[in-house]
């Protein structure tokens, strides 16, 4: 039973891989095109937009080396695993968009007080930022979703990392066209637009930040897999109710220790039985359990 659920952790490790691996292309390609088109439309807010896009790419690598790190089996100094790795990856994430930030608004500031005079940018700007909202949008709904199902940290800052991208690219957008509208002297709402794309980056690292270092102090697993963890234990021919449930996230992996409670006058061996019989099946039916300790206690009426 531990083999099967050890085969369905790869696999899930693999799923999100494959969804890192998404986010890399994508994002340089984006990066590449709107890079190109703020450098020839002389667009502030498209540039910024680009090393969004860029550093989109980074820590998609980043997330993809914390996921192979995080489905590398167990081995002697890592007992329990490696899938803290995971968690590892999604800060970095958070870092590295805090410090894009800081890159980027330093930049916006400088063009708003000094705005150069070639900066106004040219209307096929918009093609770009229309383009990158709509793609970013589908690359943070994908990955999210994903996220979402695997319970993956990385993934889920890297979505987060998609999204603020589009609403950066909606911001673009409007400050780009704004410019346009209203003419020359009004250029400097260009890298306006690029500080408030700063502001959204910023805030989305922040945020990440502090989630993934929850996630790195052992936080418990969700409500939905702890009643699952429950319910399927008292499912279990002899367990007359479950007592203390501690758990800890490690990546995709969530690890275990659960009391459960028998008949008081069972053997030994029987108890013993009982408790294989409550790891097995949590291990085969709560997915990314891989790490699964039984305590047998004895069960009394008046206690409950």
């Amino acid at each position: 039973m531990a083999a099967m659920n050890g085969q369905q952790t790869t696999a899930a490790y693999r799923q999100a891989a494959r969804g890192a691996w998404v986010g890399i292309l994508g994002n340089i390609f984006l990066g590449g095109a709107k890079l190109v088109g703020g450098i020839l439309g002389t667009s502030s807010a498209l540039m910024a937009d680009a090393g969004h896009s860029l550093g989109d790419s980074a820590s998609s690598v980043v997330v993809l080396w914390g996921l192979r790190r995080a489905g590398k089996p167990a081995d002697e100094k890592h007992p329990f695993g490696h899938g803290k790795a995971e968690f590892m990856a999604a800060r970095t994430v958070a870092v590295m968009l805090i410090l894009i930030a800081v890159v980027l608004g330093y930049q916006a500031i400088a063009k708003i007080l000094h705005p150069p005079p070639e900066s106004f940018p040219k209307t096929f700007t918009l093609w770009f930022v229309l383009a990158s909202i709509l793609i970013k949008e589908g690359m943070y709904q994908y990955k999210y979703r994903l996220g979402r199902r695997l319970k993956s940290e990385s993934l889920l800052a890297d979505a987060w990392h998609h999204r603020s991208d589009a609403f950066s690219s909606v911001c673009a957008l409007a400050g780009i066209s704004a410019a346009l509208v209203l003419g020359h002297e009004w250029r400097i709402l260009d890298p306006i637009a690029a500080l408030a794309i700063v502001v959204i980056i910023f805030g989305v690292g922040v945020k990440a930040f502090f989630r993934t270092g929850s996630a790195l102090m052992d936080e418990a697993a969700d409500a939905e897999t702890l009643a699952a963890i429950r319910r399927v234990a008292a499912g279990v021919a002899g367990v007359k109710d479950t007592e203390k449930l501690m758990t800890r996230r490690s990546g995709l992996e969530t690890h275990m220790e659960l009391h459960v409670e028998v008949d008081p006058a069972m053997s030994v061996r029987d108890a013993h039985a009982v408790a294989q019989q409550v790891e097995q099946t949590i291990r085969r039916e709560v997915p990314g359990a891989t790490h699964v300790t039984v305590h047998i206690e004895p069960y009394y009426p008046d206690d409950h």
